[in-house]
């Protein structure tokens, strides 16, 4: 049996296929877009092809676009999981943060794709190398907690649709040593495991291990995201938990009891206690909503991160509601959806990341904050709410996705929006208004991310007849619900031409302020 090696991959080929697309205002189809963000030497993809993550491999970005392409590229999600296990955790070393089992968080090459970096590319290279124990061919460092249960999410889902021949493919670790796909997987539950099993709070939590790497070990990694509603940053010197991530731990475990059924009473169990500490404890009655997190404060004591974000609505897109009892479940989406799909969140350019209401925490725009909405976190909603059986609000957070695509002609790692709505950023036209909005912040982003461009393709296809999803069945509340939140949205439909988006989506320009920091 060939074995798949971190440092041999076998090419990729003819991955993308060509899907009917409706992007002309777009410089590229998003298939250009994923051929651009495909690695050419068998790594599976790279954050984006712009500036900051060209080249890089992220284990959480991987895997998002593998989950977002699983029922159109199934060549290429494969390949990322093989190329995951590879680059897993073997040793224990703080200044990477690596540990066993631990799926990797980021992975550079002073060479990719047959070809040295360009002098931008290898100044971030070697300031991240210094900075987290890298060398002068590679760096792989270990600092994120999603990407472990992200990993064993995708590898069971692909078993289930195209068999489990895959689980017994061998990849050659880091180490040198060969182990299945399946040892690869377990590696990574035995990870959870353990960090569950050593939690103070039953979640799955995140502390860095070297003093300059990431503080908050999550996708939305900005250095103020996790912040108190009183303004108090949340304690780093202490783990910290974040409420979607124990989502996808939940699924992780519930896909290990499939894989392993030798260990599932134990990952069961341990299922549990986590969909437990989530409703039991994350839950708020005001505002009828989630918490973010906890954090301890400096005596040890366990306390609530109590601020309105998107993170909550993330956790539709998972298993944790399903065996609810429907009184409670009920109570719980009949709470956070109403919220996520409000004024506070909900805009033409998607959702915020934090709540209007909260943008006062944060003195200038954080990446993470009021005034950005990511279309990643607008499609991972719009997924959860499809799943949850809210069809109709999906498709209203799906066009926002699409539209903006088009109106800033690219696929943006994020836009900004203010107070008012306004998605800033817009290209360049004979028509604007002339103005120059100053945001307060130090962060452009990226113009092609893997996992805006993967939202995209997945949109379209589940749109032709062929993907098209099934309409999942709708009690008597859950239809009460949608009908109730459509009545107060503003509608926004697919728009299709230049005087259409034009029209919705003005021109306001932006300029960067500097001197301040995310």
């Amino acid at each position: 049996m060939p074995i798949y090696a971190y440092n041999g991959l076998v090419p990729v080929r003819k991955l993308v296929q060509k899907i009917p697309l409706y992007h002309s205002l777009v410089a590229l189809t998003p298939t250009e877009a994923l051929r651009s963000v495909t690695s050419k030497d068998g790594f599976g993809v790279y954050a984006s092809s712009d500036t900051l993550f060209r080249g890089a491999v992220f284990g959480r970005d991987s895997l998002e676009v593998g989950e977002d392409l699983l029922l159109v590229k199934p060549k290429l999600v494969r390949t990322i999981l093989l190329t995951l296990a590879c680059l897993q955790g073997v040793e224990t070393n703080q200044l990477t943060e690596e540990e066993p089992g631990k799926i990797v968080h980021e992975y550079r090459r002073a060479v990719v794709d047959g070809q040295p970096l360009d002098a931008e590319s290898r100044q971030i290279f070697e300031q991240l190398a210094n900075r987290w124990g890298g060398n002068a061919q590679e760096l792989a460092y270990y600092g994120s907690v999603d990407a472990t249960p992200l990993f064993v999410r995708l590898a069971a889902a692909y078993a289930r649709l195209y068999g489990k021949e895959i689980l017994a493919e061998m990849v050659r670790q880091r180490d040198d040593h060969s182990i299945t796909l399946l040892a690869a997987v377990e590696d990574a539950l035995d990870w959870l495991l353990l960090k569950l099993k050593a939690s103070g709070s039953d979640f799955l939590e995140f502390k860095r291990l070297n003093p300059h790497g990431i503080d908050n070990q999550v996708w939305k990694d900005s250095k103020d995201f996790y912040i108190h509603a009183d303004g108090r940053l949340a304690n780093h010197d202490q783990p910290i938990s974040s409420i979607e991530v124990q989502a996808v731990t939940y699924d992780a475990l519930l896909a290990g009891r499939r894989l392993l059924p030798a260990r599932s009473e134990e990952l069961q169990a341990a299922a549990d206690r986590l969909q437990r500490a989530v409703f039991g404890q994350l839950w708020l009655a005001e505002p009828v909503y989630f918490a973010l997190g906890t954090d301890y404060n400096q005596a040890g004591e366990l306390r609530l991160i109590t601020t309105m974000t998107a993170n909550p609505a993330e956790m539709l897109d998972s298993h944790i509601f399903d065996n609810l009892p429907p009184a409670d479940k009920q109570k719980h989406l009949g709470g956070l959806i109403p919220n996520i799909m409000g004024s506070d969140f909900l805009t033409d350019g998607g959702i915020r990341s934090r709540a209007l209401s909260e943008s006062r925490l944060v003195d200038y725009w954080d990446y993470h904050g009021s005034f950005t909405s990511w279309p990643k976190e607008t499609y991972d909603i719009a997924k959860g709410l499809r799943r949850q059986g809210f069809a109709k609000l999906a498709e209203e957070l799906e066009n926002r996705l699409l539209n903006v695509v088009q109106a800033v002609r690219a696929y943006p790692e994020f836009v900004y929006i203010d107070a008012r709505g306004r998605v800033l950023g817009m290209a360049p036209r004979q028509r604007n208004h002339g103005e120059i909005v100053h945001v307060e912040s130090s962060n452009h982003p990226e113009k092609t991310q893997a996992w805006t461009v993967s939202a995209v393709i997945a949109i379209n296809a589940s749109r032709r007849k062929l993907l098209k999803p099934k309409l999942q069945p709708q009690a008597a509340w859950q239809a009460e619900l949608e009908k109730d939140v459509l009545t107060y949205i503003p509608h926004v439909r697919r728009l299709r031409s230049a005087k259409e988006i034009a029209a919705r989506y003005p021109a306001y320009p932006y300029k960067i302020k500097s001197g301040f920091s995310s």
